[in-house]
């Protein structure tokens, strides 16, 4: 068996592949000695830290009690594999460490969502021609404007525009699709673009771009990971707001919504140009692996090398918690799981989180929190009111 502190250490730096994580989970699992052993890894790369004081094996026992006490007899022992498993993600981190923040807190007194209030709670899309339609999440079907022509193909979670009527893709217009709070969808764009759509994104966008002939513009407000179709004659951009993000054909994500200060621009491969649009000639120009965020308050950028996967993780319907605040955490889990959050624990609201979740349900995220850092929340319809 490999060296388990060379695994640790791996782990630690995020280094580690699918296989060795399997034989670290599987050793860590295997006995309460090992367990403890691991805890006490993790123990020492927290001295010395700003991290909160926290007991480990009190937290871990509390949260796997919280858990079994939803599940049935039955299901007790899967239960407590699966929550250990997500443990170990999280020790990757510090068992979700709480770093102190010292700057002044916020005037703002509570949290709460715009997003999901007055809103639709189904994925629209509105035509060029001016009518909107209802996207169902599954089941397959053609989309057709008000005279009858294909405009795309649905198919599971996804539109497909690259099949259309030519009768319909003379003209230069524009499509706009709405996903709401709690959803996420994917568009492949006439051009063989494929576009990821974060919850409570919206993007309008050409209905064909094969008929323009210079830039393929289209508009996010939100998020979206973009896997644009290269044309070295036809740039693809990207107009989020305050800043265009331009293209000859990449992978990148993208996070602007209205509501945040600053817009951010994620590359994973290729490159890519990015600008305040009211100057274009002041361009980033972004490597893999970089991150570039402009502050709508300063109207400035800042660059920086990142974890791609952290921006992206949300694709496959994981939070990775780095640095976030409370505050922003809980921004997150209202986009995600369609919720409204009031907190009233103030004290937590400048807390910075290190942390991972797999797919969990938002209660599930809370208790984990809450075990290290106590608070209480009540949960009626869809607010969530978390207090001291």
């Amino acid at each position: 068996m490999q060296d388990i502190n060379v695994l640790i250490e791996k782990f630690l730096a995020r280094t580690i592949s699918i296989n060795e994580r399997k034989i670290l989970k599987k050793w860590v699992l295997q006995n309460k000695e090992n367990l403890e052993f691991f805890k006490g890894e993790i123990r020492k790369r927290s001295e010395g830290t700003l991290y909160h004081h926290f007991d480990e094996s009190q937290a871990f026992e509390s949260f796997l009690t919280t858990i079994n006490k939803k599940q049935s007899h039955k299901m007790r022992y899967n239960a407590i594999l699966k929550y250990a498993a997500i443990f170990i993600g999280l020790m990757s981190l510090g068992y979700l460490a709480f770093q102190i923040n010292n700057s002044p807190s916020s005037q703002m007194d509570t949290i709460t969502s715009t997003g999901n209030t007055g809103k639709e709670n189904n994925i629209i899309i509105s035509l060029a021609d001016g009518t909107q339609q209802i996207i169902s999440s599954t089941g397959e079907t053609l989309l057709t404007d008000k005279n009858g022509k294909t405009v795309a193909r649905k198919k599971g979670q996804g539109l497909d525009f690259r099949q259309q009527d030519p009768q319909n893709s003379q003209n230069l217009v524009f499509n706009e699709i709405y996903v709401p709070y709690g959803q996420t969808f994917t568009i492949t764009l006439s051009d063989g673009t494929k576009v990821w759509l974060n919850a409570g994104t919206r993007l309008r966008f050409p209905q064909n771009l094969n008929t323009i002939s210079q830039n393929r513009v289209v508009y996010l407000d939100g998020e979206a990971y973009f896997d644009v179709t290269k044309d070295e004659k036809r740039p693809f951009i990207v107009n989020a707001q305050n800043i265009d993000i331009k293209v000859l054909g990449t992978q990148f994500n993208v996070t602007a919504y209205e509501s945040d200060d600053n817009i951010a621009t994620t590359l994973v491969e290729g490159s890519v140009n990015v600008y305040e649009n009211s100057n274009p000639d002041a361009k980033v120009l972004l490597r893999p692996n970089y991150q570039t965020a402009f502050i709508r308050s300063s109207g400035a950028f800042s660059t920086q090398k990142v974890d791609t996967r952290i921006f992206t993780s949300w694709m496959e319907h994981k939070l990775i918690i780095d640095n976030l605040t409370f505050d922003q955490i809980l921004k997150k889990l209202e986009r995600a799981h369609n919720v409204i959050i009031v907190n009233n624990a103030l004290h937590l609201k400048n807390e910075v989180y290190k942390g991972e979740f797999d797919n969990e349900r938002i209660e599930n995220i809370l208790n984990i929190i809450a075990s290290s850092t106590p608070f209480n929340y009540t949960i009626e319809n869809n607010v969530i009111t978390i207090s001291k």
